[in-house]
């Protein structure tokens, strides 16, 4: 598996300007085109507002392309996910950032940080796929 890791940024909510502005540059350099690259900024903004409004008020962000695809994984130190039997599927319909995120990219994936504190969200976006 080869990585190229984009970006790696810690943010709060009076960042999320600059979330979107760094993720914007970071894959204009690495020649996404529009519009997936607009697209994917916007989608990964939402996990991080998501994180800011649900997950403890900051998060941590990693852009990377690995194996042809494009991915952007949010870690918060909030709560976690809800541990009371609701589906993932459910949790996602509840919020419309992660739903919006999820309809842009169709790939989001959900899961507790280790020892089920916070949430990791990834987003990814195979780039063979949209270029053609």
């Amino acid at each position: 598996m080869s990585e190229d890791r984009l970006l790696r940024l810690g943010f709060t909510g009076s960042d999320l300007p600059l979330v979107r502005a760094r993720v914007a540059e970071s894959l204009l350099w690495a020649g996404v085109s529009e519009p997936v690259r607009s697209t994917f900024v916007q989608a990964a903004v939402e996990i991080a507002c998501n994180a800011v409004v649900h997950g403890g008020g900051s998060g941590r962000l990693v852009l990377c392309l690995a194996d042809g695809e494009l991915r952007c994984e949010v870690i918060d130190e909030g709560s976690g996910l809800p541990d009371n039997g609701s589906t993932r599927a459910t949790f996602v319909h509840s919020d419309p950032g992660l739903r919006l995120a999820e309809a842009l990219t169709g790939r989001l994936k959900l899961r507790s940080g280790p020892g089920g504190r916070g949430t990791i969200a990834t987003l990814a976006v195979r780039l063979e796929a949209v270029s053609n």
